[in-house]
């Protein structure tokens, strides 16, 4: 009698035929073959539906999750110092990421001759995670997988869209809905945004990471820099001083030119929030007058 394929090997079977899927297109087909439409996707549940154990214990610092495999058995380990629940949330999607774009590509290891252990398939840094781009290609695109996975474009869009507010106050409020760090949330918002706006994230008084619009991008007079130092007139600079220990977020205008490598004296809204437990400033930046 022949078994109805589970749905597990009918998914493996797909992705094993299609090692070069796009990566959002892939979180995409997941949740439509796992007929997944709430908000929040949980992404734990995923990976049980996928047969895929998760599991915590403490690993080194510096990594927040690994893909592990033993035989046709896989599982995801998550580090058990990480405290915050949007990222775990966060890693689990990216070590299915890996899990789906790449299992097909991934050979099989020999037990037949010793006691099975597991075997990191990816072993994935903090940095890797960041939500900012990754320098590793495999990790870019897990990365944008888990995004799309958590925060699936048509409908994070149409949800921005219906917010009144625009910057962080609609970022910290897609955040709470989505189930998501208030960064990784900033920076998909900033990237599926209308308005020529950018978010920065900050540390030590200097730009580290940046995400930007389409409209931004096509704005000759918005360009940053990496390593550029914080304008001493900028909002965000007294917050990366710690001068205000009782205020964590603060908004004005300020020109473009505290920001961007131009002479536009343009003004530009910025609004800036302290991240304290990481010493670092997050800056969404905002054209509004602009065509």
């Amino acid at each position: 009698m022949n078994q109805r394929p589970s749905q597990k090997d009918q998914i493996a079977k797909q992705v094993s035929s299609n090692p070069t899927l796009e990566a959002a297109e892939g979180a995409r087909q997941l949740l439509r073959e796992l007929n997944i439409q709430g908000i929040p996707i949980q992404p734990r549940e995923i990976a049980e539906r996928l047969q895929i154990v998760v599991w915590e214990r403490e690993m080194e610092s510096r990594y927040d999750g690994c893909l592990m495999r033993v035989g046709d058995t896989w599982g995801i380990l998550l580090n058990n110092l990480i405290q915050s629940q949007s990222r775990k949330n966060f890693t689990i999607a990216h070590e299915l990421g890996h899990y789906y774009l790449e299992r097909g590509q991934i050979s099989a290891t020999d037990h037949k001759d010793t006691v099975a252990e597991f075997v990191p398939q990816h072993r994935c840094q903090r940095e890797d995670l960041r939500g900012f781009d990754s320098h590793r290609l495999e990790e870019q695109r897990a990365n944008q997988f888990a995004v799309e996975l958590l925060m699936p474009s048509p409908i994070f869009r149409a949800d921005a869209a219906d917010l009144p507010e625009i910057g962080l106050p609609a970022i910290e409020a897609l955040a709470e809905k989505y189930s998501t760090s208030l960064t990784s949330t900033a920076i998909r918002y900033t990237r599926l945004s209308s308005h020529v706006c950018a978010i920065v994230l900050s540390e030590g008084g200097q730009i580290k990471y940046f995400a930007y619009s389409d409209r931004f991008r096509q704005n000759s007079d918005c360009y940053l820099a990496k390593g550029k130092p914080l304008h001493p007139d900028s909002v965000a600079a007294p917050l990366a001083k710690g001068s205000f220990t009782k205020v964590k977020e603060r908004q004005g205008k300020v020109p473009l030119a505290h920001w961007c490598s131009t002479q536009s004296d343009q003004p530009l809204v910025e609004q800036s929030r302290r991240l304290s437990r990481m010493n670092q400033v997050l800056s969404f930046l905002w054209l509004p007058d602009s065509p």
